[in-house]
């Protein structure tokens, strides 16, 4: 009886690990720069320049390549939703990688948290945007 109990703590732990599930975070802890973005060819280094900051009251914001942008996020443990995202209007050699990186921003619907690693997702499960916390 006692072999069935510990193999039972043991099976659930180790689902409990792989679940899909989210680690809780709050996401206005922390400011992230991007690792990957998805449809763009550009290095890390260019990637790294791109920032996401939560602020107060919903607010969002953070450096788009080219320019620093705004905007709005709403969001709960899984799902977030931006709002347009708006930024300057200088134009520099990286706007496309601005332009795809705020398309991605927008395009999100979900997220998910995982050893200081956050990933946002589109309604069809694909990876739009990868950052880690700074």
């Amino acid at each position: 009886m006692k072999f069935l109990f510990t193999l039972f703590l043991v099976s659930t732990t180790v689902l409990g690990m792989f679940s899909c599930k989210s680690e809780p975070v709050e996401l206005a802890d922390h400011d992230w720069i991007v690792t990957d973005l998805a449809g763009s060819a550009a290095p890390k280094e260019k990637l790294t320049d791109l920032t996401l900051e939560f602020k107060e009251e919903q607010a969002i914001g953070g450096f788009a390549g080219c320019n620093d942008y705004r905007g709005a996020a709403t969001y709960n443990q899984e799902q977030i939703k931006f709002s347009t995202l708006y930024a300057d209007t200088d134009s520099c050699d990286d706007i496309n990688l601005e332009k795809r990186f705020l398309s991605n921003l927008e395009a999100s619907t979900r997220y998910t948290y995982s050893a200081g690693t956050l990933v946002l997702y589109d309604e069809g499960g694909n990876i739009l945007v990868e950052m880690e916390k700074i």
